[in-house]
């Protein structure tokens, strides 16, 4: 418990205008066994001193006040007890950022201290599944990456098991989540339908026919389970369920990428020197104060893929992926990104962003290179590879149908196109 303690500690807790206040008087997160008293427009707690701006009863606090801005609730639909983070703290980022570094392994607590539900609070983590929750689902906002990967780090080598994947859409899409037969559920809402865009995990037969149940009372299209790999995609077709291959991601070496070296990379090595007779290169990690230049070659690039796209529906997709690279540059670390800038002098070249979807696989989601400069794109992802020394294989997603760029991460010689598929009832 102490571990959590610990990382609730910041030096913004001294100048903190939520802890001990409230709006009513008696609040969801009302302190055990403390009255509140009426302050001007607001509810204090009786315990704490206004002109010291502390605690009087700081050594002897209930439970609750010890872990805050962490809470013990009950999840939305009512189905499990979990460890929340309330946003409302004004350091919430400060510790999910810590959380990184922190087992949560083992932790216990009291009996009698779950809370309800509150719509500032962050799910971190499930400690308790106690019922099915009827057809209620719980809600998955884009500060949910570190539940999020408790489940889904280290499972497999597809794009989908990141986070980033999923949440950089939620400008058209929602997403959703419950523990179905012991399996960690994530669904997803565009318009009125509903769909899961990953099989349920662990997957079991189970878990999909109680899926497909919950589905049919929330959407009239039926079962989907998308990003699927090869081998669950087999055990799906072995449980009596419908299961096809619809698109493919590419898988590198990673010291391959950083070095290009032979014949088969001249080509990107070639394009990596023309680009460093540039002079002033940095390659360094991106920065807030990096949002205005990136998003000035975001927008050139928009207009000029603008300029040669015919078909209705390749402008409304480039406009999805225009609005994908706007979240990664306004909200990176939200949404689990590791995002790098490359500048000729004070000019940015190119950015990327991807997240590590295991120990040993890093994932790259996007990368935008300034027409102006020839070879920008090729040398930010080699510069990117070389600094990955801990990953072993980088995915670089699919083509989406574009033949050319198929032909580019040909180029790059995959060691292996893992296949994605499509999970349906027959």
């Amino acid at each position: 418990m102490q571990r959590l303690i610990e990382l609730t500690k910041s030096d913004q807790c001294k100048d903190c205008k939520v802890c001990c206040r409230f709006p009513e008087q008696s609040p969801n997160l009302k302190p055990s066994g403390l009255n509140l008293r009426k302050t001007g427009e607001t509810f204090t707690c009786e315990a704490y001193d206004t002109e010291a701006c502390r605690c009087a009863a700081y050594t002897k606090r209930p439970f609750d006040c010890e872990i805050y801005p962490f809470a013990v609730s009950k999840s939305e639909d009512g189905a499990c007890t979990l460890l929340a983070l309330d946003s409302l703290c004004p350091n919430h980022e400060g510790i999910l950022y810590k959380l990184k570094e922190t087992d949560l392994a083992g932790l216990e607590f009291p009996e009698g201290t779950e809370i309800a539900w509150e719509e500032t609070f962050i799910p971190i983590r499930v400690l308790k599944n106690s019922g099915n929750g009827g057809n209620k689902l719980n809600t998955l906002l884009n500060e949910a990456v570190f539940f999020f990967r408790s489940y889904f780090f280290n499972t497999g080598r597809l794009s989908a098991l990141g986070f980033p994947y999923h949440m950089i859409w939620n400008h058209t899409t929602s997403y959703f989540w419950k523990i179905i037969n012991g399996s960690f559920c994530l669904f997803s809402k565009t318009g009125k339908d509903y769909c899961l865009p990953l099989p349920p995990y662990p997957y079991s037969k189970e878990a999909c026919n109680e899926c497909a149940v919950l589905l049919a009372g929330l959407s009239s299209s039926g079962f989907t389970a998308f990003n699927a790999s090869a081998e669950t995609a087999e055990q799906a077709a072995k449980d009596g369920f419908a299961s096809c291959r619809t698109s493919e991601e590419f898988l590198y070496k990673r010291t391959a990428l950083a070095e290009l070296k032979g014949d088969n990379y001249k080509a990107a090595r070639w394009l990596c020197n023309v680009f460093e007779k540039n002079s002033d290169i940095s390659f360094r990690k991106y920065e807030s104060s990096d949002l205005t230049s990136c998003a000035e070659i975001l927008n050139a690039w928009y207009n000029q893929k603008v300029g040669k796209t015919k078909y209705e529906e390749d402008l409304r997709l480039l406009g999805h992926s225009l609005n994908a690279n706007r979240a990664a540059l306004s909200m990176p670390e939200k949404l689990g990104l590791t995002g790098r800038v490359l500048r000729t002098g004070s000019t940015v070249a190119a950015y990327t962003f991807g997240s590590a979807l295991s120990e040993d696989t890093f994932c790259v989601y996007f990368e935008i290179s300034n027409p102006a400069f020839k070879g920008a794109g090729q040398y930010v992802f080699r510069e990117l590879c070389r600094e990955l020394i801990a990953c072993k294989y980088i995915n670089t997603m699919g083509h989406d149908g574009i033949e050319g760029l198929k032909t580019a991460k040909e180029l790059y010689k995959p060691v292996e196109k893992l296949g994605v598929y499509t999970i349906t009832i027959k």
